[in-house]
């Protein structure tokens, strides 16, 4: 599966201008990596793990990207993090910046345009759809639970909290908290 994986990477990797070290990992990491990985990818396909399905939506490409440059990130390795980084935005027009935390199983509807800031939060399972902006205003980061639901064009910003199970509505702008259940439209 690995050898597998690195074969889809390197034909995403010749079509751009980053290249990241896909060697800097060894098996083990790419182990943990995928389990993670599984999750996300278990919110398009209900198969098995297939990499050469990972390129048909964008969101998950820029899913994978973003759980390895936060791997490597986490590990020490800023300059490799930010190679895959900048080939997982190549390649998708969506921005997820490795030092923003994101749970478990994330889906990124169409995605294009949608931004995750640097050390903004997202909880479990969130569903993100196209044109999204999740980050900083004054210095103060954006905090998203768990089973939310952002819809197109939203942008969150600053020192916020979406509580769990909310759903944040079509170009709405957030720059407050909001508790459990909301619905913010």
């Amino acid at each position: 599966m690995i050898r597998e994986l690195k074969n889809e990477l390197n034909l995403l990797i010749d079509k751009s201008i980053f290249s990241p070290e896909i060697n800097i990992l060894q098996d083990d990491d790419w182990d943990r990596i995928i389990k993670t990985f599984q999750l996300d990818y278990h919110r398009y396909y209900s198969d098995s793990l297939d990499f050469s399905k990972i390129k048909y939506f964008p969101g998950l490409l820029a899913t994978f990207f973003y759980r390895i440059s936060r791997y490597l990130y986490l590990k020490g390795d800023e300059k490799n993090a930010q190679e895959f980084s900048s080939l997982g935005f190549s390649h998708t027009m969506i921005e997820l910046y490795y030092s923003a935390e994101i749970g478990k199983a994330l889906k990124i509807n169409h995605g294009m345009g949608t931004v995750v800031g640097s050390r903004t939060r997202l909880g479990d399972n969130v569903l993100l759809h196209h044109g999204v902006t999740i980050g900083e205003k004054n210095g103060g980061r954006a905090n998203i639970g768990n089973n939310v639901i952002v819809y197109p064009g939203a942008i969150i910003v600053g020192d916020v909290l979406i509580g769990n199970d909310s759903v944040v509505g079509a170009n709405v702008f957030v720059d407050k908290s909001y508790p459990v259940n909301s619905k913010i439209m």
